[in-house]
């Protein structure tokens, strides 16, 4: 009987733990640097007719590590973004196991900077949940919960994390020289 206690109050400790587990879809540093099915794809406006202009994106050295560039011009007038996306190939991921996305990056500005998240429920090419974050010129980690993703040009108002396709960083909705290294995006 006590050992059938004992092993039941571990449960709640145990099930934590394995909550508690990221999940990392990429980390230029390491080798793999992705996940298995995860592919890196970019792109600008220029795909609708604008006019950003995207460097082709690198891993570079930096002070902390190995990043992907993400760098360009992002220009509003006729679009206004540049992109790096992680997609996941083979088809729908379920994220439902955790809380959000997480990213380690630095960036030149603090502004115009976002995540991404594309689901099955995504059926335009404009169309997505997103979250604005504030990248500084440090190195730091950023978390964004999934219930901060706000429903763009889609139906389904909140992100049905079961049937994620990608994730997405994205510079866009202001004139400005986009420069940001990207260390590890992941799930937390």
């Amino acid at each position: 009987m006590m050992k059938t206690i004992v092993l039941l109050s571990l449960l709640p400790l145990v099930a934590a733990g394995v909550g508690a587990q990221g999940y990392t879809l990429s980390n230029p540093g390491a080798s793999p640097s992705e996940a298995q099915g995860w592919i890196w794809e970019s792109f600008a406006d220029t795909v609708m007719g604008g006019k950003s202009q995207l460097v082709p994106p690198a891993i570079v050295a930096a002070e902390g590590g190995k990043a992907l560039l993400l760098a360009g011009r992002v220009i509003t007038k006729g679009g206004g973004f540049i992109q790096v996306r992680l997609k996941h190939e083979p088809g729908l991921f379920d994220a439902s196991g955790y809380t959000g996305v997480e990213v380690e990056v630095d960036a030149r500005t603090t502004t115009s900077w976002y995540v991404f998240l594309r689901t099955k429920d995504n059926v335009f090419p404009w169309s997505y949940y997103g979250a604005s974050i504030s990248p500084g010129p440090q190195k730091s980690v950023i978390r964004i919960p999934f219930s901060a993703f706000k429903a763009e040009s889609t139906l389904r108002k909140s992100v049905r994390t079961e049937f994620l396709s990608s994730v997405a960083l994205v510079a866009a909705y202001e004139d400005f020289n986009a420069y940001m290294r990207i260390y590890r995006v992941g799930f937390y």
